[in-house]
């Protein structure tokens, strides 16, 4: 697993926003949400242009509950409609580990990560990371998925 220190730009995206989801129920969330912004592309004939991605903030004090905005970077702006929004993936200096594996597994990146910014005095947000999604788990083995994770620097 690599971790490194770089920039990032952003993308526009289009994202819907759940409140209070549990770490248990993120991966059947992630599902319907994605589905349903890919319709929403669909419909107004955009185009993904970036992988998707969670963003997770406001967690509880264990970390197993987050506000969470799901995002695909598109081509275009769309309108704001109903539960769907425009947003930005993550733009600036960050943190970044790579994970490869089952998404049950993340964790473990996460760990190694906050190890290396506490080992290298990188002053990450700590409430708040991404996860970006760079191949599709329906069309991928589940141990050849992979993850990018993105702790922003204060």
């Amino acid at each position: 697993m690599s971790i490194e220190i770089t920039s990032m730009t952003p993308q526009i995206a289009v994202a819907l926003k759940k409140e209070k989801v549990a770490m248990q129920d993120l991966m059947t969330a992630t599902g319907c949400e994605y589905e349903k912004i890919l319709g929403y592309l669909a419909e107004n004939g955009a185009n993904m242009v970036g992988a998707p991605y969670l963003y997770y903030t406001n967690p509880n004090e264990d970390y197993t509950v987050f506000d969470v905005e799901f995002g695909i970077p598109v081509d275009k702006d769309l309108p704001t409609k109903d539960e769907f929004f425009m947003s930005k993936s993550y733009g600036g200096e960050c943190l970044v580990g790579a994970h490869k594996g089952s998404y049950a597994t993340i964790d473990e990146t996460y760990e190694k990560m906050f190890v290396y910014a506490e080992k290298n005095a990188v002053n990450v947000t700590g409430n708040t990371c991404y996860d970006y999604y760079l191949n599709d788990p329906s069309e991928t083995p589940e141990e050849e998925l992979l993850t990018q994770v993105v702790f922003p620097i204060k």
